[in-house]
């Protein structure tokens, strides 16, 4: 029986990928989680906004997982990258 643990990603990550979510579940005052759906994809969504991929982002949050995506998924996508892109600056 082994004992090793994966590692806890680190609270920061983990606050990025819970505030994606929220971006492409759709923001509204008062609302602080996303819903069952987006719930959980935020290290999906961090990974494609980390190639630089807007469409590619756009599609997986419309669920197509091909372009075209929604204009609503494009704005979202857009909101991720910028929010990825402040992260890491």
């Amino acid at each position: 029986m082994s004992t090793t643990l994966a590692p806890a990603a680190d609270s920061s990550t983990r606050d990025l990928e819970q505030r994606v979510e929220l971006i492409a579940c759709g923001t509204r005052a008062g609302k602080t989680r996303a819903c069952d759906r987006h719930r959980g994809k935020g290290r999906g969504f961090v990974n494609i906004a980390s190639t630089g991929a807007v469409d590619a982002l756009a599609a997986a949050i419309c669920g197509t997982g091909r372009s075209p995506a929604c204009r609503d998924c494009k704005g979202k996508a857009l909101e991720i990258m910028r929010v990825y892109n402040e992260g890491a600056a």
